[in-house]
C-alpha cells in the first residue's frame, strides 16, 4: 500500500475525526463522518485493486454501511434491520474467506486447537446475551440469528488461521477478532448500560476492521482459487 496516496489520506483523516467526534459530540453527530470512512476504505480499494472489482466485497460495504447509519440512529429501533444487514454481512465474508482457502488441507490437531481457543469466546457471548435478553424481546430471533453467524464468523476465521498462516488468512483473522469486540461493546452500549466510551471504542474497531479487511482483499496469496474472488 502506498500510505502517500490521496485515498489513504482521506481515510486515515475521516476515521482520527470520527473517533474525535464519538468522543467530543453527541453520538448521532457521527452520521456526519461515519459513513466517510467507508467512502474512503472503498476509494483506496479502487486505487489499490489489481483485479476486477469484486462485487462480494462492494455488497459487503454497502451492508456495513448501512447497518453503521442503524446503529448510530438506535439499535434499539432497529434490532431486526441491524440483524439482518449484519447476518448478511458475515455471510459474505464468510464466502471471501472461503475462496481464498479452496484445497487447503487440515487435522485432527487444528480441530482441537479451535475448541480450546471457542469455548471461552462462545462463554462471553453466552454472558452478554443473558445480560440483555430482558431488553430483547423485540426481534430477539433476528438477533440470535445474528449472533449464530457472528460466532460462525469468528470461528471460522480463526480457523482458515490455524490451518494456513498466510498474510490474508492473519488479516481477516484481526478483523474479526475486532468485529467481536465491537459487537460486544455496540450491543452492551444499546441495550444495556450507555457509555461515551464505549462509543468510541466501537468506532476504533470499526476503522480497525475496515483497514483490514482491505488488506484481506488486497492480498493475493493464494494459488487456483484466487481469480474466483471477483465473481
Amino acid at each position: 500500500m502506498n500510505y502517500r496516496q490521496p485515498a489513504h489520506i482521506a481515510f486515515f483523516i475521516t476515521a482520527f475525526i470520527s473517533l474525535l467526534v464519538a468522543l467530543v459530540f453527541e453520538k448521532i453527530d457521527l452520521l456526519y463522518i461515519y459513513p466517510l470512512t467507508f467512502v474512503a476504505i472503498y476509494w483506496m480499494y479502487l486505487s489499490e485493486k489489481k483485479k476486477p472489482i469484486s462485487i462480494l466485497f462492494s455488497l459487503a460495504m454497502i451492508l456495513g454501511l448501512s447497518s453503521g447509519i442503524l446503529l448510530i440512529i438506535g439499535f434499539g429501533q432497529f434490532v431486526r434491520e441491524v440483524s439482518i444487514l449484519v447476518s448478511l454481512f458475515y455471510l459474505i465474508y464468510l464466502r471471501l474467506m472461503y475462496l481464498k482457502n479452496l484445497k487447503m488441507k487440515t487435522t485432527a490437531k487444528i480441530y482441537f486447537r479451535l475448541l480450546v481457543i471457542f469455548l471461552p469466546v462462545l462463554y462471553i457471548y453466552d454472558r452478554v446475551i443473558c445480560l440483555i435478553y430482558n431488553e430483547l424481546e423485540y426481534g430477539f430471533t433476528y438477533f440470535a440469528m445474528m449472533a449464530v453467524l457472528m460466532l460462525i464468523y469468528i470461528i471460522a476465521a480463526l480457523y482458515y488461521y490455524l490451518r494456513n498462516k498466510s498474510q490474508s488468512n492473519l488479516w481477516m483473522l484481526i478483523t474479526a477478532v475486532n468485529l467481536g469486540i465491537m459487537n460486544i461493546i455496540v450491543t452492551i452500549n444499546e441495550l444495556y448500560m450507555y457509555e461515551k466510551m464505549f462509543t468510541v471504542i466501537a468506532i476504533f474497531c470499526s476503522n480497525f476492521m475496515l483497514f483490514f479487511s482491505l488488506k484481506f482483499m488486497l492480498e493475493d496469496d493464494t494459488d487456483d482459487a484466487s481469480h474466483i474472488l471477483e465473481t
